[in-house]
């Protein structure tokens, strides 16, 4: 079908194009052999009178009027994806769909393990793709790449609506046999021992314990550095080390690790924890299906455990 004289079966391509920067992977993305993908480039250039991507050493880079193009194309392709998927009724006894999250580690044990779990009988043909959040998520968000974000109020993506889920607090975590610690981590103690600290993604975004502890002028000693706060209960056994975590999940963990749970004696603000999904899906059931799913869970969560 043709618009404007465009064939609109040229705009995935086209989005494909603009988003890889790379003809070969255009082609992957789309389904189609390097070669056809080349002629329908060979197509696009010819009626937009523009190179649209040109070589710039062993790169390709978009061209000005590529890159005027980038968002309206994605945004015309995501009102269709919205237009095509949304079905009058939903039934998640014998729907197929796939629904793909992206939320921290800490989110994914402490509520989306036990919402997985309380889905499996009523729609136990749905599909759920979780991935790790990173500091692209916001993007891919804004991309329709994930349909569901579950992260803190500030990481929130601009522009997209969002509902508040439960709210934590900060506490200490240290090895059951560090003697050096009593009853109470005194702030003196706590910004002289070592830290186990997590930074996420690939640019290492530093966790908002320690932006926080940064922004009042307060330094600790990080001695080792985590990939996720999963894996951070690991590195304080066997040694006098402390670190900083959500205190739903600290209590949650804790006992697995022969660790022991304290108040933190630096004042932090308190965590927000939303769910964040794409404007253009507000009213697809299949996702306000999956939001309610999520708001019955986050909803049944005990109270935050005061520290010993």
């Amino acid at each position: 079908m043709r618009f404007n004289k465009l064939d609109l079966n040229q705009l995935v391509l086209l989005d494909a194009l603009l988003a890889e920067r790379s003809v070969g992977r255009a082609a992957e993305r789309v389904f189609l052999s390097q070669p056809a993908a080349s002629n329908g480039l060979a197509r696009l250039r010819d009626f937009f009178a523009d190179e649209l991507l040109v070589h710039v050493g062993r790169t390709m880079v978009l061209t000005p009027l590529a890159e005027t193009l980038l968002e309206p194309v994605r945004d015309v392709l995501l009102r269709i994806q919205a237009i095509t998927t949304v079905r009058p009724t939903f039934d998640p006894s014998t729907s197929t769909r796939k629904i793909r999250i992206e939320a921290s580690d800490y989110v994914i044990e402490i509520l989306l393990a036990d919402v997985l779990r309380t889905v499996w009988e009523t729609a136990p043909h749905m599909q759920f793709e979780l991935s790790v959040l990173t500091e692209n998520s916001r993007d891919r968000l804004d991309n329709g790449d994930v349909e569901i974000l579950v992260v803190p109020d500030f990481f929130n993506a601009e522009g997209h609506p969002s509902e508040a889920l439960f709210e934590d607090t900060f506490s200490c975590l240290i090895w059951a046999g560090n003697r050096e610690v009593k009853r109470r981590l005194s702030k003196e103690q706590y910004l002289s021992m070592g830290h186990v600290g997590v930074q996420w993604g690939l640019n290492r975004v530093h966790t908002i314990d320690e932006t926080v502890l940064l922004e009042r002028g307060m330094h600790r000693r990080r001695e080792v550095v985590a990939p996720s706060f999963t894996l951070l209960p690991r590195m304080l056994v066997g040694t006098g080390r402390v670190a900083t975590l959500h205190a739903r999940l600290a209590h949650a963990i804790a006992p697995s690790y022969e660790l022991r749970v304290l108040p933190c004696p630096i004042p932090l603000p308190h965590l927000r924890e939303t769910i964040q999904w794409h404007k253009y899906q507000a009213h697809d059931p299949a996702i306000s299906w999956f939001k309610e799913q999520v708001r019955a869970v986050a909803g049944s969560l005990p109270p935050v455990r005061r520290s010993a």
